[in-house]
């Protein structure tokens, strides 16, 4: 059996879009959890994207169909984010960090959850 290292999600690019980039670029591209062999990806939906003044929120989903899903929320004012892993609507796993680079290390190291991939 090998073992996997998590890899930091990279973050959207300023320029990835004409009137969103600079609000995406906090919001990493992708999520991708490995355990063993099994590895399962989540993907944005852009259409979720909302913010206010002090929070941007950004959904993920897998790309099947799934009771599964991870809120990424950036709170502006503090420059910290939080990702939270629901199945339906129980929350299963919650990662924050001070960095992007600590949120999302806290958030792939998680790992899957039994019944996700």
């Amino acid at each position: 059996m090998k073992s996997y290292q998590p890899e930091v999600p990279t973050p959207f690019d300023v320029d990835w879009h004409h009137q969103f980039g600079n609000k995406l670029a906090v919001f990493p591209r992708n999520l991708c959890f490995r355990n063993e062999a099994l590895q399962l990806d989540y993907w944005p939906d852009l259409t979720t994207f909302t913010e206010d003044y002090e929070t941007s929120l950004l959904m993920y989903y897998p790309p099947a169909a799934s009771r599964f899903s991870i809120c990424v929320t950036y709170q502006k004012l503090s420059g910290t984010w939080q990702a939270v892993k629901y199945c339906d609507d129980v929350v299963l796993q919650r990662a924050t960090g001070e960095t992007f680079e600590s949120a999302m290390q806290n958030t792939v190291t998680q790992g899957l959850i039994w019944g996700e991939a």
